[in-house]
C-alpha cells in the first residue's frame, strides 16, 4: 500500500513538475544535505531511497554524510564538521536518527574514544531555536492523543553542552569575565557560585541557558498553537531552579503583548482563567497521561522537552508518530527548518 501510494505521489510529481524531469523522466531534487545514521533505521531508510525515492527522484544535487560512529571515529569527527557546514550553506537536511554511543557500545563498537552527541554541534551549527515535535495523526488510525499535541523544545542550552570534572574534597568556584578574551582575574570578574566540597568523590559540572532566541521561540510557538487552535502551557521548574524563571517571562511578555487577544478570541484560554498557564515540570509529565484528548502545546527548556516529548511520543503509540524539525536562524535572520 505505501509503495503504490509513493507510486502515484512520483507519477503526480511528474505530471506538476513536467518542465523540471531529466532526460531518464525523473523529478529534478533541489539541494539538500543528507545524513545517513545508525543501526535499523539506517537499514530501512536505504531500501526505501533504492526502491521508492532513486527511481522517481533525481538526488544527483544531494550531499550525502555517514554520521554512523565508525565513520566519526575513523574520520576523528570531521564528517560531523563537514555535515554541519553543508546544512548551514544549503539549508535543507534531512538526517536518520543517530546514535551517541554508551561506554558499552564504545567497546562493543570498536572506537577508539567516547563520542559526544552530533546534535547540539548540529543545533549550535545551525543556529538552533527550537525542536518543534508534534503528533501525528492519521484518518482510520486511533494513537494516543484524538487532537493534535505541539511541542517546542529549546535547542540550545542545559546538560547537553555541559563540562565536568570528577574532583575531590576542596573549593568549587565558578567565575563569570565579561571578557570572554580573557580569563584573567579583574574587577569585573563576577563569582557566580562558592562553595566547599566535604566528599572524597564529586562531580563538579558548568552549564548554562543562552536566553537571546527565547523570543523568537516564544513567537515561534505561540504563531503555531494559535493557527492549530491549541492551548498553549509554558513548562519550568522555577519553583526550585530559580535560574529558569526568565524563561517564563520571556514567554509570558511576548505572548501578554502578541498572542493574548487572539487566542482569547478564539476561546482557546477557556481552561487556564483566560491567561498563559505556566506548569511545574512535574505537573506535565502527569497532565501529558491524563490529557489523552489532546489538544495543548508546550513549550520548555532542553532538557524537560527532551523528556517531555519522549513521553507524549508513548502515549501516542510510538515515537515514529511525531515529527521532529529543528528551526533554526539563517544569517539574514530568516527561519530555517531541518527535518
Amino acid at each position: 500500500m505505501l509503495a503504490t501510494t509513493m507510486r502515484r505521489a512520483a507519477q503526480q510529481g511528474r505530471r506538476l513538475m513536467s518542465d523540471g524531469l531529466t532526460a531518464e523522466g525523473k523529478i529534478k531534487s533541489l539541494p539538500m544535505v543528507y545524513i545517513k545514521g545508525e543501526e535499523m533505521t539506517r537499514y530501512a531508510a536505504q531500501l526505501m531511497l533504492e526502491n521508492w525515492l532513486e527511481p522517481h527522484i533525481d538526488t544527483s544535487a544531494w550531499e550525502f554524510f555517514d554520521l554512523s560512529c565508525a565513520a566519526r571515529d575513523a574520520s576523528n569527527d570531521q564528517t560531523l564538521k563537514d555535515a554541519v557546514a553543508a546544512g548551514a550553506k544549503i539549508g535543507a537536511i534531512f538526517k536518520e536518527p543517530t546514535v551517541t554511543p554508551s561506554a558499552e557500545q564504545v567497546k562493543e563498537f570498536g572506537l577508539s574514544k567516547p563520542l559526544p552527541s552530533p546534535n547540539g554541534a548540529m543545533r549550535r551549527g545551525w543556529n538552533g531555536v527550537t525542536i518543534s515535535r508534534d503528533t501525528i495523526h492519521i484518518d482510520g488510525v486511533e494513537l494516543g492523543f484524538k487532537s493534535p499535541v505541539l511541542f517546542e523544545r529549546h535547542a540550545v542550552g542545559g546538560e547537553y553542552g555541559a563540562g565536568w570534572k570528577e574532583v575531590g574534597k576542596g573549593r568549587l568556584i565558578t567565575t563569570y569575565f565579561p571578557d570572554k578574551e580573557s580569563f584573567e582575574d579583574g574587577e569585573d570578574a563576577i563569582i557566580v557560585d562558592a562553595r566547599i566540597l566535604d566528599n572524597e568523590r564529586n562531580v563538579a559540572v558548568v552549564y548554562h541557558n543562552p536566553l537571546d532566541n527565547v523570543e523568537a521561540l516564544a513567537h515561534h510557538f505561540f504563531s503555531r498553537t494559535l493557527k492549530a487552535g491549541v492551548t498553549p502551557y509554558v513548562v519550568t521548574k522555577k519553583t526550585v531552579f530559580k535560574w529558569q524563571e526568565p524563561f517564563w517571562a520571556i514567554h509570558k511578555k511576548v505572548f501578554d503583548e502578541n498572542y493574548k487577544a487572539k487566542f482569547l478570541e478564539k476561546g482557546l484560554l477557556e481552561n487556564t482563567g483566560g491567561e498563559l498557564q505556566h506548569l511545574i515540570s512535574d505537573a506535565a509529565t502527569m497532565q501529558i497521561i491524563r490529557w489523552t484528548r489532546g489538544g495543548f502545546g508546550m513549550s520548555a527548556h532542553n532538557y524537560d522537552g527532551d523528556m517531555l516529548t519522549d513521553e507524549v511520543a508513548q502515549v501516542h503509540r510510538s515515537p515514529g508518530f511525531i515529527t521532529s524539525n529543528l528551526v533554526g536562524v539563517a544569517a539574514d535572520g530568516s527561519p530555517v527548518k531541518f527535518c
